[in-house]
């Protein structure tokens, strides 16, 4: 008794009573943490890596012909060439491997794939299954991607001597756009996974269109089925792409196979 006679008295008319486990949150919380600069390793973890940014180089001479399909990117060379490890180079092929624009034997290294008339089949055919449900949801909502239509103009306007690296990158423009149009993230998730293939396989037969503006009658055409927003349309204005599409690369296969 004589420990609490010493305690002070607490005169409870003047104690506070707060609610408990309640944090007040400024109304501009989110515009005060958005002014907050950022650590400079955030900022930095946007910009590719040296293995990345290898792999990208290595991408674009592949997909410009430097390398003849069949050949082999030889580890000591391009290590010697890039000025990197030959652990650099192989973590970026691998990268590659990956995208499907370069394959790998065991202990002979990396090498740039030749595809085969069940490849071109397969490839094209797969492409068509993924797009033909991009194609519904664009005719559903109307709305066709300002992106495809810019790729169809790119065509349009390309001079007569423009790279075949320039038509191959226009018309994979155009058709990642009508699949990002699906809103699908799944559907864009596997459209990707053989996007670079398509390339390199078009790069490859770079001769399937007898004449460049051929392929812009066709995009216009593709363009001007969806503007109708009539489903089978549209539908059979892409599957005839893409089975036109297959009918030019087999030809060209064909053709190869007779050269031998």
């Amino acid at each position: 008794m004589a420990g609490r006679a010493n305690q002070p008295v607490i005169d409870r008319r003047h104690v506070e009573v707060h609610p408990p486990h309640i944090i007040v949150v400024p109304t501009n919380y989110r515009d005060m943490s958005a002014s907050i600069p950022k650590p400079a390793s955030v900022a930095e973890a946007a910009r590719p890596t040296a293995v990345e940014a290898l792999a990208e180089k290595l991408k674009t001479r592949i997909l410009n012909g430097d390398f003849a399909p069949g050949e082999y990117l030889r580890d000591i060379r391009m290590a010697e060439e890039y000025e990197v490890s030959r652990s650099t180079f192989r973590t970026a092929a691998q990268l590659l491997v990956g995208r499907r624009i370069l394959r790998q034997v065991a202990n002979r290294g990396f090498f740039v794939p030749e595809f085969s008339a069940d490849d071109i089949v397969d490839v094209t055919r797969f492409r068509g299954v993924l797009e033909v449900e991009a194609v519904k949801m664009i005719v559903h909502t109307g709305q066709i991607p300002v992106e495809a239509i810019n790729a169809v103009e790119r065509l349009r306007n390309a001079p007569g001597d423009a790279p075949v690296s320039f038509m191959v990158a226009a018309d994979r423009d155009f058709h990642r756009a009508i699949v990002s149009a699906s809103g699908s993230e799944r559907l864009q998730r596997s459209y990707e996974a053989i996007e670079s293939e398509i390339e390199l396989l078009l790069v490859q037969r770079q001769h399937y269109y007898e004449h460049p503006k051929e392929i812009v009658r066709e995009h216009e055409h593709l363009i001007a089925c969806l503007k109708t927003r009539d489903f089978a349309a549209a539908r059979d204005a892409f599957l005839e792409h893409w089975d036109d599409l297959r009918v030019k690369l087999l030809r060209v296969e064909a053709n190869k196979l007779r050269a031998r």
